[in-house]
């Protein structure tokens, strides 16, 4: 068995070398390089989370101002003419009232449900309300549609209703949505919708 002798130089060396710890300027340096990498991570996953929010936000925006717009047309396609007209339920740019056709009667007249589908809107509140009334008008069934931003019924932009002369509806749906108070979204759908001759 051979044994080493190592100089007393070289053993002090590395007897230095084991008990030497970083200096204070290395630990500033190692802890700014990390706060700058941490600061990047936590940067992009703020981004990465505003814009699955804002995704989110644009969806439920989307798939809200369709279902009104579904409704909407679903509702004045089961009318007629004169009966989105009658003087009585007072068409406007905010509020239309019908009976919906149920069938045809003997002499070829249509026959109309005995309640009335009312849409109202609330400029005020941004409300768009879907209320199916009684000859009484007692309300039997409501939906209420929120952040809706302007008038919905139109015959043609920026002209009063008078949709005996035009034989059709121009329904505006713009909706808003709100993604943690800092930015909002707005979303529209027009469609043109011709109603039954009498």
């Amino acid at each position: 068995m051979e044994i080493l002798v190592y100089p007393r130089a070289l053993h002090m060396f590395m007897f230095r070398l084991k008990k030497r710890g970083f200096t204070l300027i290395e630990v500033l340096v190692v802890g700014f390089i990390l706060s700058i990498v941490m600061a990047a991570l936590f940067f992009s996953l703020t981004t990465g989370e505003f814009s699955i929010s804002v995704a989110l936000a644009k969806a439920d925006l989307q798939a809200k101002v369709r279902l009104i717009m579904n409704w909407i047309v679903k509702d004045v396609r089961q009318t007629s003419l004169v009966e989105i007209n009658a003087t009585n339920n007072a068409p406007s740019e905010n509020h239309i009232k019908f009976r919906q056709v149920t069938g045809v009667n003997a002499t070829g007249s249509y026959t109309f449900s005995s309640n009335y589908i009312e849409y109202s809107y609330n400029e005020t509140f941004g409300n768009l309300t879907r209320n199916e009334v009684n000859e009484t008008d007692t309300v039997l069934r409501s939906l209420v549609f929120s952040n809706i931003t302007q008038s919905p019924f139109y015959t043609a932009p920026g002209v009063p209703l008078n949709i005996l002369n035009d034989r059709k509806l121009i329904i505006v749906i713009n909706g808003t949505n709100q993604v943690r108070n800092s930015l909002t979204l707005n979303f529209n759908l027009t469609e043109e919708v011709n109603i039954r001759n009498p």
